[in-house]
């Protein structure tokens, strides 16, 4: 069973999800979505639908849109997460490919996020992605000195990523043959963790947007389990 949430935020926006409700469930999952992606794609739909098997899932659009902003992002988690703190014994926050930077930038000093899920998670911008990403990348750089929105993007995205400050419980879940990111970002990313509870899975059958049945099966066994 699921029904339509909106989330008040700033001036008239509003958070729009869906929540995947199980009433035998005190957990909450929230799913944020990566790069140009939605709350209806069909795989983000897919893993909400497996994972409400066990678990109350919210999935939800970034109130950013086309052009990721990262400030923004990290509000429009905490807003989701403050939203639902008093409906849910523990709320765990999973961020797939770029979601997976949005929801590790959000992670510090909010204490209402009890455990992590990163699914091939995009992390470092200086590390291995695919050419299509890489010029994103590149333009960025190029751009820094003229573009307010860009300079204001990456001087949050370094004076905020400490995955070394991060002490909540961590699975992370990635394809060890992604040729969007490079295994190396959740690796890398693993390594760096504080927290004692950590896991990391390589799994050589995934891809990167998980694009079988099967695939996505595999990472809501992974979480279930």
């Amino acid at each position: 069973m699921s029904k339509k949430i909106s989330i008040p935020f700033q001036q008239n926006l509003k958070i729009e999800g869906d929540l995947h409700i199980n009433k035998k469930s005190n957990t909450l999952i929230v799913i944020c979505h990566g790069y140009k992606d939605t709350k209806d794609e069909p795989v983000i739909k897919r893993i909400a639908e497996l994972l409400e098997n066990n678990f109350n899932v919210f999935r939800f659009n970034f109130t950013d849109k086309d052009k990721p902003f990262l400030p923004v992002e990290k509000e429009n988690i905490s807003t989701i997460v403050s939203y639902f703190s008093d409906s849910y014994k523990e709320i765990v926050l999973l961020g797939a490919s770029l979601g997976g930077l949005a929801v590790l930038l959000s992670v510090e000093n909010n204490l209402r996020i009890n455990k992590l899920i990163f699914v091939n998670p995009f992390v470092y911008y200086f590390k291995r992605v695919a050419w299509r990403f890489r010029k994103i990348l590149i333009s960025m750089i190029f751009f820094y000195p003229f573009a307010k929105v860009i300079r204001e993007n990456l001087n949050f995205y370094f004076k905020s990523l400490k995955p070394e400050l991060i002490k909540v419980p961590t699975l992370v879940i990635v394809a060890s043959n992604d040729k969007k990111v490079a295994s190396i970002h959740g690796k890398t990313l693993f390594k760096q963790l504080c927290a004692k509870q950590k896991k990391l899975i390589l799994d050589d059958q995934i891809d990167h947007g998980l694009n079988k049945e099967i695939y996505i099966k595999n990472v809501t066994d992974y979480i279930v389990d």
